[in-house]
């Protein structure tokens, strides 16, 4: 049976041998290739045509993301998972949108390797499962201020922090020092929350504040 061929891009040789030592356990994977930069892993592919890529998303030259991007525009059936030491949502999107179809973090990269290459051997998406919890509740988020029609429902948790300041007469200044944000920053939250709010003045922020139970009448 035909081994399914593995290049890896990463500035880090120890975690490359860590790589080429796992799959060495599985007699379906071969390592036909690796790179310490993202310029050079381009000429790798191009030359070696891996069945996948594992891309660090960090390197000198070329970031993962990029390197993602060209490789998959000359090479469009290549499967690409990212290693990532980011375990937020927004590089975790970059990657996906760049074309990857994995997302592996570093720190779980022994655990994860195995099943990571087997998902997206079979053109699935894997996301390490504390990026993919995180995507997750991203999602239902959206889905929850789609689904509203109370413009209370829009403001972040820290809009309606700063409203309840606010609305209990708080100054800028003194929200910014409770808070350890500046007060241009509670200023932006503010204009904000009156933008989603659609309200021109302070009485009728407090009223909705008063309305929705933040603070109470006196």
């Amino acid at each position: 049976m035909k081994k399914t061929t593995i290049f890896i891009a990463d500035d880090h040789p120890v975690l490359r041998n860590g790589i080429k030592a796992i799959l060495a356990g599985s007699p379906d994977y071969e390592v036909i290739g690796e790179a310490d930069d993202g310029l050079q892993a381009l000429s790798g592919i191009a030359s070696l045509k891996p069945d996948i890529v594992m891309m660090d998303i960090t390197m000198p030259g070329l970031n993962g993301i990029m390197a993602t991007k060209r490789a998959l525009e000359d090479f469009p059936d290549l499967k690409v998972i990212i290693l990532s030491m980011h375990g937020d949502v927004v590089h975790a999107i970059d990657a996906f949108r760049a074309g990857a179809l994995g997302y592996v973090l570093k720190e779980s990269a022994t655990q994860e390797l195995i099943q990571a290459v087997e998902k997206v051997k079979a053109g699935t998406k894997y996301a390490s499962p504390a990026v993919a919890e995180e995507l997750l509740n991203d999602i239902v988020d959206v889905i929850k201020k789609e689904q509203s029609h109370d413009p209370f429902d829009l403001l972040s948790h820290r809009e309606k922090e700063i409203l309840k300041f606010i609305a209990d007469g708080s100054t800028s200044r003194e929200i910014a020092d409770k808070l350890f944000i500046s007060i241009s920053t509670v200023k932006s939250h503010r204009n904000n929350i009156m933008k989603k709010l659609k309200v021109n003045d302070m009485a009728n922020l407090i009223k909705i504040a008063i309305r929705k139970g933040i603070v109470k009448p006196e």
